[in-house]
């Protein structure tokens, strides 16, 4: 076996914030297939979206790395037959940010950025279900529980500062035209005690506060619960095709301004121009 490398790690916080990990083919296992690269934060280890089962030599955006706190990743290293053949070294950075990003997981670009308000600050319950079970013999109730939960019934109020910000959260989780999971993601650096990676489901109430006045602040409130995150091994490009042709004219003139095909599929500051 070869002495792997670790992941070289790129934040962008020009948008919606994320960390690019990178892992260099000629830092892999020779017979390495694909590769599933994981982030280690907050205690928890977390599948990373679009880095599920990816080949050599592609790029994961990491959109759901926790704001000013520390992320590590590496990767497990498959062969073209499923058989695992080790993990590579770790790397760790910070995605320093601040202020709090709301976004659809399996789309990234569907993003707002909201304030947290007073109505966010509420109890935070983790409940454990089960059932007490009073056996013979015993004074006390035995209890056979399942283990605790994620958070419950958390109140959460956000507000947007634009009606185009306010109009983008309500289609977050779908709009009449297009059908979305209900899941969101909130990433915050207020001190408040989320996780710092927060997937939600909850019916968001539209409350408008100062547009019926002519001003644009609208508040999204609603009582959530912690849910896992929705098909990690979905991923929407930020980099798409259309980008790239947008971008050159020809096929030549765009192969001539990179030296490799790696160089092209991570030139993110094309992202978008096809509209």
């Amino acid at each position: 076996m070869v002495t792997t490398s670790a992941p070289e790690l790129s934040v962008d916080v020009a948008g919606n914030p994320y960390v690019e990990v990178f892992f260099d083919p000629s830092g892999l296992e020779p017979d390495t297939a694909y590769i599933r690269v994981v982030r280690y934060s907050e205690g928890r280890e977390w599948p990373v979206r679009g880095g599920v089962n990816i080949a050599p030599g592609v790029a994961a955006l990491d959109f759901e790395a926790p704001f000013n706190v520390e992320a590590t990743y590496r990767a497990q290293m498959f062969t073209a037959t499923g058989a695992s053949i080790g993990w590579t070294e770790a790397s760790t950075t910070v995605l320093e940010y601040v202020g709090t990003i709301v976004h659809q997981p399996l789309d990234p670009t569907s993003w707002v950025p909201v304030d947290v308000m007073p109505g966010s600050v509420s109890p935070l319950t983790r409940p454990e279900e089960g059932t007490l079970v009073q056996t013979e013999g015993r004074d006390v109730g035995v209890w056979i529980g399942s283990g605790r939960r994620g958070l419950r019934g958390v109140g959460v109020s956000l507000q947007t500062s634009s009606i185009a910000e306010a109009d983008a959260f309500r289609d977050l989780q779908g709009s009449y035209a297009v059908r979305q999971i209900g899941t969101v993601c909130i990433r915050t650096s207020s001190s408040i005690r989320w996780p710092r990676t927060f997937f939600v489901r909850g019916d968001f109430a539209e409350n408008d506060r100062t547009v019926r006045f002519g001003g644009t602040k609208v508040t999204f409130d609603a009582r959530v619960d912690e849910v896992e995150p929705p098909f990690p091994g979905l991923a929407v490009p930020l980099l798409t095709y259309g980008d790239l042709d947008a971008a050159y004219a020809t096929y030549a003139e765009r192969d001539a301004a990179y030296a490799t095909y790696t160089d092209m599929d991570r030139d993110y500051s094309l992202a978008g121009l096809a509209g």
